[in-house]
């Protein structure tokens, strides 16, 4: 039976708001987010659900059917696909000396827009909703990763001035009880794993190459490999205890809830006093 006709189930996470001082009770909710799906994946059930058709032809086909449409995107056109409709987006400014010459593309940002189809609203509004309640911890906690600039400017998502996080370039995880360290056998450091594509080697990042690496705020460097677009798991691991300066009887691992992705704004998360919506615009068709 095809997924599309059972009821999907969508499990939120309550998480303490520790920003609000004048409400002692209140949380905030997050997706508990599960495995990031391929194409590959998504191609395997749908062969096995549609009379068993060839996996890697009906991979094939979607791949150039998506390859087709980024295409037609960046010449302007806009796409609707049940996900949603899209469209290219623009911005920046010229001065109108500039206007006589091909636009200088450093003083531009080019993107793509998306507002959900009737269809994803539908999904989104039948779907189960399930709660867990995450009490305040002891241990770290992986509110979001940034880009520098963000960190240092948290108001500059609102102003429309938020900087992506980006290869090659310094990106600060902002929580709580962060801090790295630990002896030499407790491996204390980050990693960073691809999710959205297999065979890629999980980038570990050792507490010697963290700055600033603080209770609230570990940096490091995207890796300069890292490809526009890609999705990435961030997982840190972690001997010193809540104070700073106590060391734990054993290392404790935490992942972040939800991946990041290279060349996109870190969403906003209540509790972490970060900002930025994404890119996603209501939809322009009602």
């Amino acid at each position: 039976m095809a997924k599309t006709s059972q009821r999907a189930k969508l499990v939120l996470k309550a998480r303490e708001n520790l920003l609000t001082k004048d409400i002692k009770n209140d949380y905030y909710l997050t997706v508990k987010s599960q495995r990031t799906l391929t194409l590959a994946d998504l191609a395997k059930e749908v062969a096995a659900t549609h009379g068993h058709q060839n996996q890697s032809e009906v991979e094939m086909l979607t791949r150039k059917t998506l390859e087709l449409a980024a295409w037609y995107l960046s010449n302007g056109f806009g796409i609707t696909t049940p996900l949603g409709y899209y469209h290219t987006t623009v911005s920046g400014s010229l001065l109108d000396s500039e206007l006589s010459a091909a636009p200088d593309r450093s003083k531009l940002k080019l993107g793509i827009s998306y507002a959900m189809s009737d269809l994803m609203r539908q999904f989104l509004t039948e779907a189960e909703l399930d709660l867990e309640i995450d009490k305040a911890k002891t241990g770290p906690q992986l509110f979001s990763v940034v880009s520098a600039q963000d960190a240092q400017h948290p108001d500059a998502a609102t102003r429309g001035n938020s900087v992506p996080v980006a290869a090659g370039e310094a990106c600060i995880i902002k929580g709580r009880n962060l801090k790295v360290g630990g002896p030499a056998e407790a491996n204390a450091g980050i990693t960073l794993t691809r999710q959205d594509k297999q065979g890629v080697t999980p980038v570990f990042i050792p507490a010697t190459r963290l700055f600033p690496n603080t209770p609230t705020q570990v940096g490091f460097v995207m890796p300069a490999s890292a490809e526009e677009g890609s999705v990435w798991q961030v997982k840190l691991c972690t001997q010193i205890g809540a104070n700073s300066s106590q060391l734990l009887k054993e290392p404790r691992t935490v992942v972040m809830d939800n991946n990041f992705v290279v060349g996109q704004p870190a969403e906003e998360t209540p509790g972490s006093g970060s900002g930025g919506d994404g890119g996603i615009e209501d939809d322009p068709l009602g």
